[in-house]
């Protein structure tokens, strides 16, 4: 139990000021029946969102929760009965006659050990193969749950990661989450975390109390690789590929750095030249990456996003970690051949694609808009 108390404690440190903040609504007597979490990936949003919980729940009564008494032992393993945990899960199967017959067993298996990584590691990010929204049946069996009577103490708690995910497909789980919040249960809090908070339903949003957090400073990230036994002539590169994203972090420690210098190297060559061959390469790769395997999807734009952030901030003579690093020739390079280029733009739409994939837009054709608004901005 003392590591778990101890990623606690660093999970709170990241982000002192929410964790305040929160940290008064719990002693206060204004508590709301639903908040809206949001704020940019990998910041530790679904880690305070589990310690708001057990402090709302800890039986101690002090302004931080005590982390011994049994309320916050089962919230260590995320076993309380208290705690309701919806997230994006495979579409549930059909049988012959055309219904729904839940997640097969090897998805299960993974559901149940996502959860207990997730209590070892606030951290953690739980990702299912295949589950690219959150389900109607998932809200409909919350629902359920929460309206039945029970006779144990402490509050009720519902944390929706990756709410957006809500709004997927047709937007049924949305509407169907939306009469809970118009008509929520007593003595019951609804968490909504998200990092995409423009996807989410403007009627959801109205009924939520915000609090937004902050990417994490460079120094936490810093201060982890160092932990990590990152190698210190790594460390300002890693940290400047990070840009507060721990999610980021621990995906950029598993990879060898040069064979990162080679991908971005000729990711940036491929999205920059006007080769129809290489377009059509980098489009059919990603479109299906887009499908198989988002998290790698998302690092590679993310990346991309990163280097044309700090390739802007070059231009405009504002110093950036990554100024600092073995990026800096390709930086220079880039805006001697492109003086007038709005690398800003092209950082924005390396956004937006990754941002295409929960709206289920055809990547192709998002892809393809992608190539010639880089054209584009490196012309303006």
């Amino acid at each position: 139990m003392a590591d778990q108390e101890v990623i606690s404690s660093t999970i709170l440190s990241a982000q002192p000021r929410a964790w305040d903040r929160l940290s008064q609504i719990g002693s206060s007597e204004q508590l709301g029946s639903a908040y809206l979490f949001s704020g940019p990936p990998g910041c530790g949003k679904e880690g305070i969102a589990l310690q708001f919980s057990q402090l709302l729940n800890c039986e101690s009564g002090t302004e931080n929760s005590c982390g011994n008494c049994p309320s916050c032992k089962r919230f260590f393993r995320l076993q309380h009965e208290n705690l309701k945990l919806i997230f994006p899960l495979p579409t549930l199967k059909k049988n012959t006659d055309r219904e729904n017959t839940g997640i097969d067993q090897k998805d299960l298996e993974m559901v149940t050990e996502a959860i207990a990584q997730k209590s070892e590691n606030l951290f953690f990010k739980i990702q299912i193969p295949r589950a690219n929204r959150i389900l109607i049946q998932s809200i409909r069996e919350l629902r359920k749950s929460l309206y039945l009577k029970s006779e144990t103490s402490g509050r009720k708690m519902v944390l929706i990661f990756d709410a957006h995910l809500l709004s997927a497909g047709q937007g049924e789980a949305a509407n169907a989450l939306l009469k809970l919040l118009e008509e929520p249960p007593e003595n019951t809090t609804l968490v909504l975390v998200t990092d995409y908070i423009e996807l989410l339903l403007p009627t959801i949003l109205s009924r939520c109390q915000r609090v937004g957090f902050p990417r994490l400073d460079d120094s936490f990230i810093r201060n982890w690789f160092e932990i990590k036994m990152v190698k210190d002539t790594d460390i300002p590169f890693l940290t400047g590929l990070s840009r507060g994203n721990l999610h980021q972090a621990r995906f950029l420690i598993s990879q060898s750095v040069g064979d990162l210098m080679i991908l971005i190297g000729g990711l940036i060559k491929t999205i920059t030249q006007d080769d129809p061959d290489q377009w059509r390469k980098f489009t059919q790769t990603y479109s299906k990456l887009a499908k198989q395997d988002q998290s790698t999807f998302s690092f590679h734009f993310m990346v991309l996003k990163i280097w044309f952030q700090s390739t802007n901030r070059f231009q405009k003579n504002l110093d950036d970690l990554l100024h600092h690093t073995s990026f800096k020739p390709g930086m220079e390079r880039m805006i001697k051949t492109y003086p007038d280029a709005d690398f800003s733009a092209i950082a924005f739409k390396l956004e937006d694609a990754v941002n295409a994939i929960p709206q289920n837009l055809y990547m192709p054709l998002v892809l393809i808009n992608l190539l010639l608004h880089i054209q584009k901005h490196l012309n303006s």
